[in-house]
């Protein structure tokens, strides 16, 4: 009799994954492609894309969008004060549906992964003035509501739990449709570019521009990495168990100490030092400092402060920000950074 609309967006199934055939790289591709609409798929609905992991992470849904009436109780925005720290526990929501009712329309019950668009909290009047979208949810369970039993203890009320719609890739044909205002023009983004849903749903380039800007200030404060100690001078304490000095430990710089002058710096020590040069080794990663004591070049400090500060460990530069190129013996060349998927293989099948 009353109730809200809900727009019910049906999951049909993953995509297909079946006898993927074999690209010239040696990589492997499904047999059909999730990002080809055109493409013809059979899909199943308990099918499981990817049995090792059981997930599905390419999902097809039903381009049709199919309204039935729903009730739920709408709380209060509050916040859980039993846990350590302060949570929102209004993002949860328990939907109910007449059954004959959705039955004769989807022809189905709404099952998990089922999206379900409300409609009456669009959120409108956004302070920077973007486009209002309608609120999606995605059904976590559903089973038969015990306080829709009649009296003679037939069924006729299905419950739904729905949890707030992440931006992911597995509800991909859903974010990219084409948004539309109320008049059913599309929407367009700052640059002029057709805008989609996920684009005016997601928060990630907010938070990416959030987090440029915090790095960029970093950056401004602390230039280079580690500790500024050059301008600090020192006594020369007792001697290690070797009879030399070590006066820094992961503070150098790279820059002698007390004043002193570097003798040079390069790949390969001079040949006729005096007592107490300093030579900076350049061939070291990080470069070393070492100074002549004695018969022989003593290793004083690692030059930390020759990196620039970054959001994370220096280790970054040789390995995970690596695109350097290696030329081998038979002239062939490959990235130095490759995916294990691509290291680790055997004939006829791809990881």
């Amino acid at each position: 009799m009353g109730g809200t609309a809900a727009y019910l967006h049906l999951y049909v199934g993953p995509y297909a994954q079946a006898n993927p055939t074999t690209n010239v790289d040696g990589t492997t591709s499904p047999a059909v492609d999730p990002n080809d609409p055109t493409a013809p798929q059979t899909p199943n609905i308990t099918g499981i894309e990817d049995v090792l992991f059981l997930e599905n992470r390419d999902v097809m849904y039903d381009p049709n969008i199919y309204e039935l009436r729903t009730i739920y109780n709408i709380g209060d925005v509050d916040f859980d004060l039993k846990q350590f720290g302060l949570f929102l526990t209004s993002d949860t929501y328990f939907l109910e549906f007449h059954f004959n009712d959705m039955i004769a329309k989807i022809g189905r019950k709404i099952i998990a992964g089922d999206v379900i668009e409300l409609p009456h909290r669009r959120d409108e009047f956004l302070l920077n003035g973007g486009p209002a979208t309608n609120k999606f949810y995605v059904v976590e369970d559903a089973n038969f509501a015990s306080d829709g039993y009649s009296v003679t203890w037939f069924y006729h009320i299905w419950r739904v739990k729905v949890v707030p719609m992440p931006a992911s890739q597995q509800y991909s044909d859903i974010l990219n449709q084409t948004a539309v205002n109320p008049l059913g023009l599309p929407i367009t983004n700052a640059d002029g570019s057709p805008a989609t849903l996920g684009s005016l749903m997601s928060d990630m380039a907010a938070n990416l521009e959030i987090n440029e800007a915090v790095v960029a200030d970093a950056k401004a404060n602390f230039v280079k990495r580690y500790f500024e100690t050059q301008q600090f001078w020192y006594i020369p304490g007792t001697t290690g168990p070797d009879g030399y000095s070590y006066p820094w430990i992961y503070t150098g710089d790279g820059i002698p100490p007390d004043g002193a002058i570097l003798t040079g710096k390069g790949f390969s020590f001079p040949t006729n030092p005096n007592q107490g040069d300093f030579y900076l080794r350049l061939d070291y990663h990080p470069a070393v400092l070492y100074q002549y004591q004695g018969i022989k070049w003593q290793r004083q400090e690692v030059d930390y402060r020759g990196y620039e500060w970054q959001m994370a460990s220096r280790h970054l530069l040789s390995f995970i920000n690596n695109n350097n190129t290696a030329t081998f013996d038979d002239g062939e060349t490959a990235p130095e950074k490759v995916n294990l998927s691509k290291t680790i293989t055997r004939p006829g099948i791809d990881f």
